[in-house]
């Protein structure tokens, strides 16, 4: 079940609210205080390789050489 998170304009409180996938979420969701002027805040999903491996960087090599393709595993 998705959560999505909310901002009270009241309270200024942040929190989530799980509802189901075919729920309707522009729907008001009421903050913990009670208060049902609320927004639904969109929130970014960041990933990342870490910040010294480039984004186009091979894979190590498994098992101790061997084709780039797949670590030398399969490729001979």
């Amino acid at each position: 079940m998705p959560a999505y998170e909310y901002r009270c304009r009241v309270c200024d409180a942040s929190f989530e609210v799980r509802r189901g996938i075919n729920s309707d979420t522009t729907a008001a969701a009421p903050c913990p205080a009670g208060h049902l002027e609320t927004s639904r805040v969109f929130s970014a999903v960041a990933v990342s390789r870490g910040a010294s491996a480039p984004a186009m960087a091979a894979a190590p090599a498994v098992g101790g050489g061997g084709g780039a393709c797949c670590g030398g595993g399969c490729c001979g």
